[in-house]
């Protein structure tokens, strides 16, 4: 039951699409789904440059979830005449809990980092993210992607990106790695990915900017 609302929870917050910080007094709302976790992030920005707002994860392997008040920061953006780049960090302090046995909050934070880069052809992402949970874990998280546009489409066209993606989550118990090829579709303002990695987990995202 838990697991069918958070999956809704999933569908509904993936329908808007847009970086840590959107424009001021812009409204986002974000969307993730993979081997691991199920999120949800909205936040406002007051300013081009920040965002507060809160986010929700549920971890599948030991069947907790978080609550954060987020904040994201645009420490630098990068714009050059075919390309532009953007540096990010990201905080977050929150409670969790898990979804059977116990229901004590515990206390959780996480502090993080992340930077992209993109041209017409090229796209390139990195994350990094350290998350201490009281009394059930704490583990640094990296992720990333790159990948390539096959061919260049014009505004209203169906734009396709091949991307091959990693993630490497690094705790006190284990280091696991997953990875994998991704297909990123789009056309207007809609978005939809699709891919598949190592470990056979479906990578599958479906987002609409509005």
């Amino acid at each position: 039951m838990y697991k069918l609302l958070f999956l809704i929870v999933f569908l509904i917050s993936s329908t808007v699409y847009s970086r840590p910080v959107s424009y001021t007094g812009g409204t986002t709302v974000m969307g993730m789904n993979n081997g691991d976790r199920i999120s949800s992030h909205i936040h406002y920005s007051p300013k081009y440059f920040y965002s507060l707002g809160y986010r929700f994860e549920y971890w599948k392997n030991k069947d907790y979830v978080n609550h954060f008040l987020q904040g994201n920061y645009l420490l630098k953006r990068f714009n050059k005449p075919a390309s532009q780049a953007n540096i990010y960090i990201k905080s977050g302090v929150g409670t969790s809990t898990y979804l059977e046995g116990t229901k004590d909050y515990n206390k959780s934070y996480f502090i993080g980092s992340s930077a992209d880069w993109e041209t017409q052809r090229l796209y390139a992402n990195y994350a990094v993210r350290y998350t201490d949970v009281d009394k059930i874990e704490d583990f640094l998280l990296h992720t990333g992607a790159a990948g390539f546009a096959p061919y260049v489409g014009d505004y209203g066209d169906l734009h396709t990106w091949i991307l091959y993606t990693f993630k490497y989550n690094k705790d006190k118990n284990e280091n696991k790695l997953s990875h994998g090829p991704k297909l990123r579709f789009f056309k207007s303002v809609n978005l939809l990915e699709i891919g598949l990695d190592n470990n056979k987990d479906l990578i599958l995202n479906l987002i609409i900017r509005f």
